[in-house]
């Protein structure tokens, strides 16, 4: 079925009135937007936001090789470990709300109503200055202030999200048919293993679009490092605002630009790796058909 097909389906067609309606909003609509930007535009220009003096600085050569490029860098390590962090805690606690077990179930429940609870500043902060007062990790690990940066960052990245991912997996579990995991159980199959093999490649199949959503929050939220002076790209622009002080807009402006175009490639990505995944779990049209064939005979 089309994207046409499926709209119509869904919503009845408009009549000649709705769309003369919905056209005349659309217009209004792009009037009052462009009108804005405008306004943004003339404000900005008649305080010197595009003269070229103050974009040299934070586009120089030398500031690019040796602020944003290790930045972006940094970002996306603390990006990456979060995500890897966010994803097992996910699974683990996501199937823990879900467990036979009661105690399990109840400190799944506790993990994830706690800590999706607390402000991400907050954990990062928090456990940041519990450490600095104690010691641990420079003290008894010997860890650099750059290693005891990016871990604390990681670990409420990965903490924070991995609650919320949890929710995410428990409501997509609920939202199966009961007859999946069922069939499961009338093989043989045992509550872990109808878990594995059933449950849980459908349910990350179908929360993609949630998970992806989450990943672009958690890629943001790297930007909380700053409270720790972790080297991220928000750290980076401040600096750079700071030696040049006429810069420091432009170079915010920069910094959210790359942020845009991370989180962009980043869901462009995740379409992708999701349309091959249906394509590779999508059953033939002749095997459907045969499917139905028996069903219908057995009727």
């Amino acid at each position: 079925m089309s994207r046409q097909q499926e709209s119509t389906v869904l919503f009845d067609a408009l009549g000649p009135k709705g769309r003369r309606n919905s056209n005349i909003a659309s217009i209004v609509s792009a009037v009052v937007i462009l009108g804005v930007l405008a306004f943004v535009v003339s404000v900005l220009a008649a305080e010197g936001f595009f003269e070229q003096s103050r974009w040299v600085n934070p586009l120089d050569a030398l500031v690019v090789q040796t602020t944003w490029i290790p930045s972006i860098l940094d970002t996306l390590t603390a990006f990456a470990l979060g995500s890897i962090l966010a994803l097992i805690l996910g699974v683990i606690f996501g199937f823990g709300r879900i467990s036979r077990f009661g105690l399990t179930r109840w400190a799944s429940t506790v993990y994830v109503q706690f800590f999706r609870s607390l402000p991400l500043v907050l954990l990062i902060w928090i456990s940041f200055t519990i450490d600095g007062y104690f010691g641990f990790t420079t003290g008894e690990l010997g860890w650099s202030n750059d290693a005891r940066r990016l871990t604390f960052l990681v670990l409420g990245l990965g903490i924070y999200n991995g609650a919320i991912l949890a929710e995410i997996l428990r409501a997509g579990v609920a939202a199966l048919p009961p007859g999946q995991a069922m069939a499961g159980y009338a093989v043989g199959l045992r509550h872990g293993q109808v878990q594995r093999l059933i449950v849980l490649p459908q349910v990350l199949r179908n929360m993609l679009p949630a998970v992806l959503a989450q990943l672009v929050i958690l890629l943001k939220d790297t930007s909380l490092g700053y409270v720790i002076t972790y080297p991220e790209l928000l750290h980076s622009a401040n600096i750079i605002g700071r030696d040049y002080s006429n810069s420091f807009l432009q170079a915010l402006v920069i910094a959210a630009f790359i942020y845009f175009v991370m989180a962009y490639a980043l869901s462009k990505l995740v379409v992708v790796a999701e349309r091959r995944l249906r394509k590779k779990t999508a059953a033939p049209a002749a095997r459907v058909q045969q499917i139905e064939q028996a069903a219908f005979i057995a009727e």
